[in-house]
């Protein structure tokens, strides 16, 4: 379901930065050469930053945030009807990640973040709707509204890393991630006025029979590049 209003974003953004201490305060026992760095990073999430504590050569803890959105518009024709469709697709994600060094440069990810993922498209029509030997104005037609959302708004990730997320002997260092949120089946809400108004009617199960045909969409693939600046070693 959508987020409707701003309490339960701060629940989730709390929960989000109470996994992210846990993080943290687990490594701290098993820290050692302690160093400090940023990354600049571009994903398949979007475009971003991560603030990252190498904990020592084989571990490091990273709290990122990405962001990317595309809208474009686009026509289609359904029972003689024209629509005009604006449609916006957006990414994103605010998360905490472990890695875990299997050698020097290749390494395991896993965590969770808050998940942005979203598509919305909005329609009216173009045309009026022929109706025997009349036509219904398009104004009485109606518009609609459809809008994709993560069932899991809070989303584990998993992946594997090539390079290095923070530098060890040098300041730059370049990482290559592969891996994948679960973000669960998509939720879909639907709204319509007009003729067009049974579509959203919970009675007639569209928003059901559409979510069972999107179930299978449940991984949402991540290829990330990443540099990295060390400022500070302990």
């Amino acid at each position: 379901m959508l987020i409707k209003n701003k309490s339960m974003k701060k629940r989730i953004t709390f929960r989000f930065w109470l996994l992210s201490l846990s993080l943290l305060l687990a490594s701290g026992s098993m820290a050692q050469n302690l160093s400090l760095g940023v990354a600049l990073k571009g994903s398949t999430l979007g475009f971003g930053g991560d603030a990252i504590l190498g904990i020592n050569d084989k571990m490091a803890v990273r709290l990122g945030y990405e962001r990317m959105g595309l809208g474009f518009s686009f026509d289609f024709e359904e029972q003689d009807v024209q629509y005009d469709v604006d449609a916006t697709v957006k990414t994103g994600s605010l998360m905490a990640l472990y890695d875990y060094y299997l050698t020097k440069f290749i390494y395991v990810s896993g965590g969770a973040g808050v998940n942005f993922f979203n598509i919305n498209a909005k329609g009216e029509p173009a045309s009026n709707f022929p109706y025997g030997d009349i036509e219904i104005p398009k104004e009485d037609v109606g518009n609609f509204n459809f809008d994709f959302d993560p069932s899991l708004k809070i989303s584990p990730y998993l992946g594997l890393g090539f390079g290095r997320s923070l530098g060890i002997d040098k300041k730059l260092a370049l990482g290559f991630d592969v891996g994948a949120f679960y973000q669960g089946s998509p939720d879909l809400t639907i709204e319509t006025t007009g003729i067009l108004a049974p579509t959203s009617d919970p009675a007639q199960g569209q928003e059901e029979k559409l979510e069972g045909q999107l179930a299978a969409y449940k991984v949402y693939p991540v290829l990330k590049l990443s540099i990295s600046y060390k400022f500070l070693s302990l």
